[in-house]
């Protein structure tokens, strides 16, 4: 038997998401046994898009969750939806090749595009829109980087242009050094979201549990056995989309997450500037880096200032002081703007050593398939997930799968690993900060 753990906080502060929800559905405590295709452990963005891609193509799935839906990191995720990602695809292409730099990129925008697709079939108000996001170079040495990197999205056919837009007033002429313009990408909101494709694979036959944590998960006859407080769930797949926490605990440390905390706040509505037009995003080459966003009520969504911290249990004094750090970014770049916080919160994210996300079957876990996206490209990263999944599941060959392995930075482990479910978590977390 495995006995749970205290977990980390996932997020501490004043969330946003939630209050724009007046009312969430919810879903019974699981109390039988259910067999199954599929067991999705975490009711996050990831369980969720996983949930609704298996319900499009008929799989038959059960969704726990340990508590509620959309309650852990999903309600800290800043959601912005993009193809570009914190590593540089040109940095990328140093890394790790051309060929898989671009199929990966290429896969991000893929998702992008899916994303989009899938909350239009939900039918339901879920904030999302296609927005274009400004990368600016943070200062004149990141410039020629930024010169690179547009050059080779424009050599592999991404939507990009250079430039920082004449529209764009304020003081970033001053303050930034140059930038490019990458089109197609999306703001969402996270909960209204996950809660929207739950009800969306719930409707399609996909049987939803809330407050049911996982003791444990053994496996017998080919098929997984999930225990919970009050039933079990016999499957032939197990996917665990829980989040950063606790990971993928195995006999090698590289599969575990590098865990960090980030910082967000939501402003009053009315704080939109009128030097900034048409609702871009915008981003920047510093690491830790400045971003912010809209909302459809005229707010701004700012984030930024990752400390290398593993808990997001912060005093009030340290969250006013990051928040104060990010208004004051702001009131750099909008002088005239009256900058205050309305909602200030600080959320746990996680990273791996090459900044690609963990999906798939991890050599000491075979039959267990992990929704890890680690990186600051989490919903996207859910939506790689899902279409991995679905191709597993349908028994078709995915390019991505030894790109993205959780065993890619090892050797080959044992073929089994008892218990099959990590110790440190009982209770599944849901899934992406950003």
């Amino acid at each position: 038997m495995t006995h749970a753990r205290q977990p980390r906080h996932l997020h501490d502060g004043t969330l946003y998401w939630p209050k724009t929800m007046s009312t969430a559905p919810s879903y019974p405590v699981l109390k039988q046994r259910i067999s199954t295709e599929v067991a999705i452990v975490g009711g996050g963005i990831t369980g969720a898009i996983c949930a609704a891609v298996l319900a499009r193509h008929g799989v038959p799935a059960v969704l726990i969750e340990g508590q509620h839906i959309a309650s852990g990191s999903t309600a800290a995720n800043t959601g912005l939806v993009q193809f570009a990602n914190d590593v540089m695809l040109s940095d990328l292409i140093d890394r790790i090749g051309e060929n898989d730099a671009v199929r990966f990129y290429q896969a991000c925008r893929k998702a992008v595009v899916a994303l989009a697709q899938l909350s239009a079939d939900t039918g339901e108000d879920i904030g999302y829109y296609t927005r274009s996001s400004l990368y600016c170079a943070s200062c004149e040495d990141d410039v020629a980087k930024l010169i690179r990197e547009y050059s080779m999205l424009r050599k592999h056919d991404f939507p990009v242009t250079w430039g920082i837009p004449s529209k764009v007033g304020g003081e970033f002429a001053k303050v930034k050094a140059g930038g490019l313009v990458t089109h197609g990408d999306a703001e969402m909101n996270p909960v209204r979201m996950a809660h929207a494709l739950v009800s969306y694979a719930a409707k399609r036959g996909v049987q939803v549990f809330e407050n049911t944590g996982v003791l444990e998960v053994g496996r017998l006859n080919g098929k997984f056995t999930v225990l919970c407080a009050e039933g079990e769930i016999v499957a032939e797949h197990v996917v665990k989309a829980t989040g950063y926490l606790p990971g993928i605990v195995t006999q090698a440390a590289s599969s575990a997450p590098i865990l960090k905390r980030t910082y967000a706040l939501v402003t009053p509505p009315g704080q939109i500037p009128e030097e900034w037009p048409e609702h871009y995003m915008m981003w920047e080459t510093a690491r830790p880096y400045l971003y912010f966003r809209t909302t459809p009520d005229g707010r701004i969504l700012a984030g930024g200032s990752d400390e290398a911290m593993p808990d997001t249990g912060c005093d009030a004094k340290i969250l006013q002081d990051r928040t104060e750090g990010l208004l004051a970014q702001l009131r750099e770049l909008f002088p005239r703007q009256d900058w205050t916080a309305e909602h200030a919160w600080c959320g746990m994210f996680g990273e791996s050593a090459d900044d690609l996300p963990m999906i798939g079957e991890h050599a000491e876990q075979p039959g267990i398939f992990h929704a890890l996206g680690v990186g600051g490209n989490g919903t996207v990263y859910s939506m790689i997930a899902a279409s991995m999944l679905r191709d597993r599941i349908l028994g078709r060959d995915n390019p991505l799968t030894p790109l993205l392995s959780p065993s890619r930075n090892q050797q080959s482990g044992s073929s089994s690993i008892s218990p099959y479910w990590p110790s440190s978590s009982t209770q599944p977390s849901t899934s992406m900060f950003a």
